[in-house]
């Protein structure tokens, strides 16, 4: 019989051979999918993409990767991660690859699709691995750290192919093209780690029949659900106008993997810092510190001229990712069970991703509408001005959700040197 104040069998410490191809599978995971969203979405744009095709393509991506996610973290749950991770890392690869050879807007849009399976598989799967590798007192803290190295290295490796992809005599599009395509090796060396990993999900089979569902009735996780979709549908009217500031400005292959670097690096910092910060404010402040940092990025963009004012917003927007995927992560994890940390995973991006499928088209429609009245350049700055405004309004539910946190943890932390004082009263 377990001591009560014994760890999980599914939290005991890693083997060395384990961390080292968990954080080298984080490299290749932040890697494919750096490389993507780096050069793919401005790939489509080149090939021909408009405003409204940009909304499609980042609606369908949005809700495609996150529709099936609560299947497979539940899947995950039971039949273990490692089967899961092979099969999505390979999904990835090969459509990444696909991608990279596309002309057609229209087509890109279907193979985004069958991409966004592969991601559906990958997302709750790997943040539930993170969940069995680490316990509740040191999930924020391992959380950060393997983050950190996935996102400082794989950037490290975009700058170096980025100038060297320069030196090549193609255009600029097939320059692109080529970034991408590394993408998809980048996804291939994670399908291959994920062969060489050991499970790490050793629950697997032992979950209840209703934990498909058990997410949606628990009342905590709903609460704290409803309140930052909030602020992901505010979110997600900035995504498909992004690549398009992005190509206005016509970087070359080497100025995308500056711009990136820095949005990774800034994603590092802010993910090394989210451990520490978390633990001081709670998860949920740093949650709302990191949207008011997102909110920065539209009021940049709105005046963007050149590729070196985007690095400006890459600072804002890497550090306030680095914040949100390390606290946001560590909280969902916290308000599952062990045997549910797949499922509440993927409930939650579930969730995320239907809220954002529709606040895609919000931001795609309402250039598209400034621009049948304004120039391009003006239709962006109004629409960069409005979401900036939005995206404040959206913090606000967080930050009040983040006060009942600071005055739980003080009334834990109070009911803890009570008890303290009696037991050094009693002795």
């Amino acid at each position: 019989m377990k001591q009560a104040n014994e760890e999980p069998e599914s939290s005991k410490p890693a083997t060395l051979k384990q961390k080292i191809i968990v954080r080298a599978l984080a490299v290749a995971n932040t890697g494919g999918v750096t490389f993507y969203f780096n050069y793919a979405t401005v790939l489509a744009v080149g090939i021909g993409a408009t405003a409204i095709m940009m909304a499609f393509i980042t609606a369908i991506q949005n809700l495609g990767s996150a529709l099936l996610q609560t299947f497979f973290g539940k899947l995950s749950d039971k039949i273990g991660r490692k089967i899961i991770l092979i099969i999505g890392f390979i999904i990835a690869s090969i459509t990444t690859a696909v991608i990279s050879q596309l002309t057609s807007p229209i087509v890109f849009m279907i193979v985004i699709a069958i991409y966004s399976l592969g991601a559906s598989m990958v997302i709750p799967t790997w943040n539930a691995l993170l969940g069995d590798i680490s316990t509740e007192k040191t999930r924020t803290k391992i959380i950060s750290q393997i983050s950190m190295i996935g996102s400082f290295v794989s950037s490290m490796i975009l700058l170096l192919l980025g100038f060297l992809t320069d030196l090549l005599p193609f255009d600029i599009l097939k320059k692109y093209r080529a970034m991408v395509l590394i993408g998809a090796l980048f996804f291939a060396v994670a399908a291959i780690l994920s062969i060489l990993l050991s499970e790490t999900n050793s629950n697997r089979g032992k979950v209840n029949k209703s934990s498909f569902w058990e997410p949606m009735r628990d009342k905590k996780f709903m609460i704290f659900s409803g309140t930052t979709l909030v602020w992901w549908f505010a979110m997600s009217f900035l995504w498909p106008l992004a690549p398009i500031i992005t190509a206005s400005v016509n970087p070359t292959n080497s100025q995308l993997a500056i711009m990136s670097v820095v949005f990774a690096i800034c994603i590092a910092l802010g993910q090394w810092l989210s451990g520490f910060i978390a633990d001081k404010i709670g998860r949920r402040f740093t949650l709302a510190l990191s949207f008011i940092s997102f909110c920065l990025v539209p009021i940049i963009f709105a005046y963007t001229h050149t590729w070196t004012i985007i690095l400006i917003a890459n600072l804002f927007g890497g550090f306030g990712n680095g914040l949100l995927t390390v606290a946001l992560s560590s909280e969902v994890l916290h308000m599952s069970k062990e045997e549910t940390k797949g499922a509440y995973s993927g409930a939650y991006n579930l969730m995320t991703g239907i809220i954002s499928f529709f606040g895609a088209f919000v931001g795609g429609f309402l250039y598209d509408g400034f621009l049948r009245s304004f120039d391009s350049a003006s239709a962006l700055k109004i629409s960069f001005l409005i979401i900036a405004t939005i995206r404040l309004l959206a913090v606000i539910p967080t930050l009040l959700l983040s006060v009942n946190e600071k005055k739980k943890l003080k009334e834990e932390s109070d009911v803890e040197k009570v008890k303290l004082l009696d037991t050094e009263q009693s002795l």
